[in-house]
């Protein structure tokens, strides 16, 4: 019964892709679903951005082994999300497909806006590639095949249903996908608290476990360091990452993104505190596990009816699949507005002929992209590993650039530059073995690189001549 639940999810979901073809007749739908999002629409692609693979399957993993602390990563992605509202007022009326035509418009620099891509896509296609393994571990544990058999069918469906619908099927697919996952994971917690004689049943299971003593506690016992550690990187990219962007610039107006923003805000604080609970319960009735990224699926198999556990089962892959079609389309954007319509086309951007040439492409490179992505993960996981570090560059090199040029009108070219190059080089002499006063390099790099920036602005910033 749980398969048959989960095939005739995905069927549904699909077919609402298919169905959302007929609403695509240029780039600006296709990428931007019409820039016509209102605040319920905007609100549900943006929490499902994040509420995916990382938050469902990872940080119940995370709290199965460490506890409810496991609960800051989700907490900085919302903080992430909140803060990308002081920059919202920056780019009121700026009609751009990609954060990286920020960079470009800021600091008058095609050189900047191709480094700055570049950087953002190698880091979209390792996450990618993450959530492509995610949703094979999930399918896997219910016997569908092996695990490279398993992300081959969901990779095949989210490419296939985003390569049709593009962002308007992202989005309305994302609507409902959230909901099913919110709706899923609560119903499955409370179920299992039931079914385990309360909390304070499942308290006494884990700590007969030999937990750490912090388990339980969001503070206390904990380094505020660690803490700190574990907001920022989430933080960092949520300021910059194009996936975010992608889904405010859709929005009807910076009202609208705004609103959108905050009730995300609000959302994942609340909807990412399940998984947290669900993986700690895991510790405690499956303590045993082998792989702890299984904590939840196996719990939820163990423990509720065929019924509820394959609509549960689906909800988590539906957090998955509503993150990569997310990062999917946010690296298409890339591809086909930041390298093809930048670098090679010379054609009349208004010319309708060539606005269905650059509708098919795009299309094309969803297709590109989502499936050399599988690749990746599948058949050549050393490079998955490299495409992770590409994570950390991307961070160290665009995040002082776009901060400090959205943020701070002093911000230069020359600064914009050395924010980059000096934070590659950060990432690279920590590699090293260099240490950055015990602060992990993919912070250190960051923040590092903005205060480079800030020095070389101060000595080559011109104010401009006052008008008579």
């Amino acid at each position: 019964m749980e398969i048959t639940i989960i095939i005739l999810y995905l069927a549904a979901i699909f077919g609402v892709g298919i169905y959302c073809n007929k609403f695509n007749k240029n780039v600006d739908d296709y990428l931007l679903a019409g820039r016509n999002l209102g605040v319920g629409l905007a609100t549900g692609t943006l929490v499902a951005t994040y509420f995916g693979g990382g938050y469902v399957i990872g940080v119940g993993s995370e709290a199965y082994n460490v506890g409810v602390s496991s609960y800051w990563s989700p907490v900085a992605g919302a903080l992430g999300i909140l803060a990308v509202c002081l920059v919202l007022k920056r780019m009121e009326g700026m009609r751009v497909y990609t954060v990286t035509e920020i960079v470009e418009r800021r600091y008058n620099s095609s050189f900047l806006r191709l480094a700055t891509t570049v950087l953002s896509l190698l880091a979209l296609v390792g996450i990618l590639a993450s959530q492509v393994s995610s949703a094979g571990s999930v399918l896997a544990s219910l016997g569908i095949g092996d695990m490279t058999t398993s992300a081959i069918i969901v990779t095949a469906f989210f490419v296939g249903f985003t390569a049709f619908g593009g962002l308007w099927a992202v989005t309305v697919t994302d609507f409902i996908q959230i909901i099913v996952a919110s709706v899923g994971l609560i119903s499955a917690t409370l179920v299992v608290i039931f079914e385990s004689g309360g909390w304070s049943s499942v308290v006494t299971k884990i700590e007969a476990t030999n937990v750490p003593s912090n388990y339980f506690n969001l503070l206390k016992g904990t380094e505020p360091s660690y803490v700190l550690w574990l907001i920022l990187p989430m933080f960092i990219y949520t300021l910059i990452g194009q996936d975010v962007y992608q889904r405010l610039f859709a929005a009807k107006d910076t009202k609208t993104a705004f609103k959108a923003a905050v009730l995300s805000f609000i959302c994942l604080l609340i909807i990412c505190a399940f998984p947290v609970i669900l993986g700690m319960a895991a510790r405690g009735l499956e303590p045993n596990l082998a792989n702890p990224v299984l904590a939840i699926p196996t719990v939820i198999r163990a423990m509720l009816p065929p019924a509820l556990s394959g609509f549960t089962l689906a909800a988590i892959i539906a957090a998955i699949v509503s993150t990569a079609d997310s990062i999917l389309t946010a690296a298409t954007s890339h591809v086909v507005n930041d390298i093809y319509v930048r670098y090679i086309c010379r054609d009349d951007m208004e010319d309708p002929a060539v606005q269905k040439k650059l509708l098919r492409m795009s299309k094309l490179m969803t297709v590109v992209v989502g499936v050399g992505s599988a690749i990746i993960a599948l058949a050549i996981p050393s490079v998955l590993a490299i495409l992770n570090s590409s994570y950390t560059l991307f961070t160290a090199g665009v995040f002082s650039p776009v901060v400090c040029g959205l943020l701070w009108k002093k911000a230069t070219r020359a600064g914009a530059y050395a924010g980059l190059f000096s934070g590659l080089l950060f990432v690279v002499l920590g590699w090293s073995g260099v240490s950055f006063f015990g602060i992990p390099v993919d912070i250190a790099s960051s923040l590092l690189s903005v205060l480079v920036l800030m020095i070389v602005s101060e000595f080559t910033y011109k104010p401009e001549p006052e008008k008579a």
